[in-house]
């Protein structure tokens, strides 16, 4: 009770000392193969207003891909269309998940694969701020390949068995590391490469993955650890690593 009391305080806070941002221009529209995706909640407006324009101004590229709750307050929906003129607006209960699990932002990672048939596309949080240059970034979309940002110093993709093996004695019950112990189970194990990287800000190059890849490996680790647990919050996070980690040449950014 405490903590989320804190946190809606915070939040409060922090809208309040970020509000200038709604008296900022609109973004510039760019038309040039590149989308970023931001999932934003109904009391995120002021905090993805931050992070999207922080991040463009940086980036100077792509077009927006908003993906929102049923529920979206209109009033925000048209304050969002006048700062960012998305290309797509997209609604959770319109992604077609297949058998992959609904929820826990799984229509985040099923969305970009969509999109990813015909754009390069980096996910974006909306509780990320950018305050240096992406150099790098651009140089992964100028070049359409994958990246993410690692989880500590000198990191590169692993095999899967590297990444199995890693975790294999870690005594936890969190959906991510029971995946990934039980990685050597997997009916590709021997041909795959995994990385924990951060699902909060990655990019996926166009044409790098498939639906029928994803349903695959989302069936198989239900295989494995039982719908409950696949369905927990983290596996889509686990999901998006191997996505990015099995395209071509993907590169581990510096966190």
């Amino acid at each position: 009770m405490f903590y989320r009391l804190r946190n809606r305080t915070n939040k409060a806070i922090y809208d309040f000392m970020c509000r200038g941002i709604l008296n900022t221009p609109p973004l510039p529209t760019i038309d040039d193969g590149t989308v970023i995706l931001s999932g934003v909640g109904n009391r995120d407006l002021i905090m993805y207003l931050v992070a999207i324009k922080s991040f463009h101004r940086r980036f100077r590229r792509g077009r927006i891909v908003l993906l929102i709750p049923d529920d979206f307050p209109a009033n925000q929906l048209q304050t969002l269309t006048e700062h960012v003129n998305p290309l797509l607006v997209i609604r959770d209960s319109k992604v077609r998940m297949g058998t992959c699990p609904r929820g826990g932002t799984w229509e985040r990672l099923v969305s970009i694969i969509d999109l990813i048939k015909n754009y390069y596309v980096i996910q974006l949080d909306a509780d990320t701020v950018t305050v240096g240059d992406v150099e790098e970034v651009r140089e992964c979309a100028d070049r359409n390949l994958s990246f993410t940002i690692g989880t500590w110093p000198h990191q590169s993709i692993e095999t899967m068995r590297e990444a199995c093996a890693r975790v294999k004695s870690i005594k936890h019950s969190h959906v991510q590391i029971l995946a990934e112990q039980n990685f050597d189970r997997l009916p590709d194990f021997n041909e795959s490469r995994y990385v924990r990287g951060q699902s909060s800000f990655a990019g996926f190059a166009r044409g790098s993955f498939s639906h029928e890849k994803l349903e695959r490996f989302s069936e198989a680790m239900t295989g494995i650890l039982g719908g409950r647990k696949w369905n927990e919050w983290g596996s889509e996070s686990l999901a998006s690593n191997f996505v990015v980690a099995n395209s071509e040449k993907p590169e581990v950014l510096p966190f």
